[in-house]
């Protein structure tokens, strides 16, 4: 699968730099996830979602009128709500996005996220997570005015997050989590 994704991403990558579309613009956004650890072993009463931040730069390279690629990099405050099951990443969601119109589009497709903080004193639940987690994202977004625009976001998780390494038998979590977020293109 992640094979898969790494083509289709280089794949992206040489046809906006070929495209001799439109010229390329680039933005800021800023908003909020409400997100989740979606596993069998943990434990019921540690199951509430966390709402954390999202924070990020984009640029849009159009390919055709329709057509467009986005990749991004973002701060995101993911996990369950127990301190012990927070965990935050610096991701890169790549986007092929397509403009229903001039004020809504849909956008999809995959977001690498490298860990950066995980809460360090696990007194409910002894949880380390992985350094690299992988999801699959989509979404749809409004053009508010010529600059401002929001965004509504879906990721689920393809990799397992949680380091089982130390665990005997082996566990596993993926991520889940909704977006809303709001940007301004410079």
């Amino acid at each position: 699968m992640s094979k898969v994704i790494l083509y289709t991403t280089i794949f992206l990558m040489f046809v906006t730099f070929n495209s001799q579309a439109q010229e390329a613009s680039y933005g800021v956004r800023i908003g909020a996830n409400l997100s989740s650890i979606s596993s069998d072993d943990i434990p019921e009463n540690l199951e509430d979602s966390r709402l954390g931040i999202v924070a990020g730069f984009l640029a849009e390279f159009p390919i055709t009128e329709k057509w467009s690629f986005q990749p991004e990099f973002q701060y995101s405050a993911i996990g369950n709500d127990d301190e012990s099951l927070r965990v935050d990443y610096l991701q890169v969601p790549v986007f092929i996005k397509y403009n229903i119109s001039d004020r809504f589009n849909v956008h999809i497709g995959p977001q690498a996220g490298i860990k950066i903080w995980e809460w360090e004193d696990n007194t409910s639940v002894e949880t380390n997570f992985n350094t690299f987690n992988l999801a699959a994202v989509a979404g749809i977004g409004v053009n508010i005015t010529e600059n401002f625009f929001a965004d509504l976001r879906y990721g689920f998780g393809i990799s397992n997050m949680i380091d089982d390494s130390n665990i005997p038998g082996g566990t596993k979590g993926n991520t889940r989590n909704i977006q809303l977020s709001l940007g301004y293109k410079l």
